[in-house]
């Protein structure tokens, strides 16, 4: 059978939090929360450190109530140690070199410090020692272990409770042992009226020690939890964002209900196709490193612009770009963003070309089809490998509106129906029309709208 010390040692650990748990959070998640605990630190001190400000003015406005041949000055002394205890450990939590042992230390010291100024009451005012136990600042031992509850760690607290329990039963031994008669009395009214010592009186005070104690690490356990699983959900969404748009990052994180293959939403949305003309020849004369420095520079450019005009990005497909608009978060001027956002593109892929060309690199020019209409926004895959994506005859148009680029020697077309809905969004841009234009793969004849012409720069690589 297991004995008590046994049974009671995992529930104790769990209480204590930190330690095994941490190890179990990645490292970047550990770090995050090691960065909560530093400013922790520091909040706790500076509150300290205004708390003995403000009882340092009390004490100078009040007029004393010893004799000024007192051998002590209880209250200045504590103040003043307390003071400096706090400073030494705000100096070592902003300089780093803060370590748990010291902070432990100096969770102990601070309360030894307020139980040593408790018990130099007596010597102040000149009584028996019964008289610490009659003091009105055992208060602060219940502000000291509260406060620290703001680290989010119960082991501080425990510590803080403990020390507390422990230095009041040697205030109250010190204070039997030393009386001369008779240091103890059943009456309650007698106790208050005298120095004797009331047994009750005393329990009472170290039972409302050790429940604060407890029931703040326990409450402080269940929050320390809560809060490394936000953190952990925080870092989470960061990396999420770096794989996927906020916005789809966001639904994964905040969904509630179980993310699962075949969920999917009607959209009215935009779709746009970006490829990277001329990529293949360019790639036989750059090294793997030029090529995905070419790359990145080209999705750096990109990218940006289609997030600042409310799209987002659905994948990279090698030197492709799929981007959608109203499909992830809806956008009643879907169409209009869009054209926009294809406007400021070009735009930017001339001076991105001119810097290149100048630099004797090669510039590849960047092709574009955009549709709008119905598009699924939803999630494919088989369980095990999921995604979330657009789908839809809208999607499969400008895929193919992007390739006709080639036969119209364009860079970038849509549809006239596109190109009068985005209009009606506030679109202003002014763009030619081609008539009942054949489009590879599309059925019925299109009128197209060009959204950008191909420049007649010399040295331009073909599509």
């Amino acid at each position: 059978m297991q004995t008590f010390a046994q049974r009671i040692k995992p529930a104790f650990a769990a209480l204590m939090g930190g330690g095994r748990r941490d190890m179990q959070l990645p490292a970047r998640v550990r770090r995050e929360f090691e960065q909560e605990q530093y400013r922790s630190e520091i909040l706790v001190t500076c509150v300290q450190l205004a708390i003995a400000a403000l009882l340092a003015q009390l004490y100078a406005s009040a007029p004393a109530g010893f004799s000024p041949d007192a051998p002590i000055e209880a209250a200045p002394l504590g103040l003043a140690l307390f003071s400096i205890l706090s400073a030494l450990r705000m100096y070592f939590a902003l300089t780093g070199q803060l370590k748990r042992w010291m902070l432990g230390a100096s969770v102990v010291a601070e309360m030894l410090l307020l139980l040593f100024v408790i018990w130099a009451y007596h010597l102040q005012y000149e009584q028996p020692a019964q008289l610490s136990l009659k003091s009105t600042q055992l208060i602060y031992v219940f502000m000291l272990i509260a406060l620290r509850a703001l680290r989010f760690e119960p082991i501080w607290v425990l510590l803080s409770g403990a020390t507390a329990a422990l230095g009041w039963v040697a205030l109250v031994a010190n204070a039997y042992y030393s009386a001369p008669v008779n240091p103890v009395t059943w009456d309650y009214v007698t106790s208050l009226r005298s120095m004797q010592i009331h047994w009750g009186g005393e329990v009472d005070k170290l039972l409302a020690i050790v429940v604060v104690t407890l029931v703040l690490a326990l409450a402080l356990r269940r929050a320390r939890a809560m809060l490394e699983q936000s953190v952990s959900q925080q870092v989470a969404v960061q990396d999420l964002s770096l794989f996927f748009d906020d916005s789809v990052a966001s639904r994964i994180t905040g969904s509630e209900q179980a993310i699962q293959a075949g969920q999917g939403e009607l959209r009215q949305a935009a779709v746009l196709f970006l490829d990277l003309r001329g990529f293949t020849e360019a790639s036989a004369s750059l090294t793997p490193s030029e090529l995905i420095a070419l790359l990145g520079e080209y999705q750096r450019l990109a990218v940006p612009v289609i997030r600042k005009h409310g799209g987002n990005i659905d994948k990279f497909m090698g030197d492709g770009i799929l981007a959608s608009f109203g499909a992830a978060m809806p956008d009643p001027n879907y169409a209009a963003h869009a054209l926009a956002a294809v406007d400021d593109i070009m735009a930017s892929v001339d001076a991105w070309r001119a810097e290149r060309r100048a630099a004797g690199k090669s510039a590849p020019d960047v092709g574009g089809g955009l549709a709008t209409g119905e598009v699924v926004f939803g999630i494919i895959g088989d369980g095990q490998r999921l995604e979330y994506t657009v789908i839809g005859d809208t999607v499969n148009l400008a895929a193919k509106l992007e390739k006709h680029n080639k036969a119209e020697k364009t860079r970038a077309i849509t549809t006239r129906s596109a190109l009068e809905l985005a209009r009606a969004q506030g679109y202003a841009g002014d763009k030619e029309i081609r008539a009942q234009r054949t489009v590879g793969g599309v059925p019925q004849p299109l009128d197209v709208a060009v959204l950008a012409h191909r420049p007649a720069a010399a040295g331009q690589q073909a599509a």
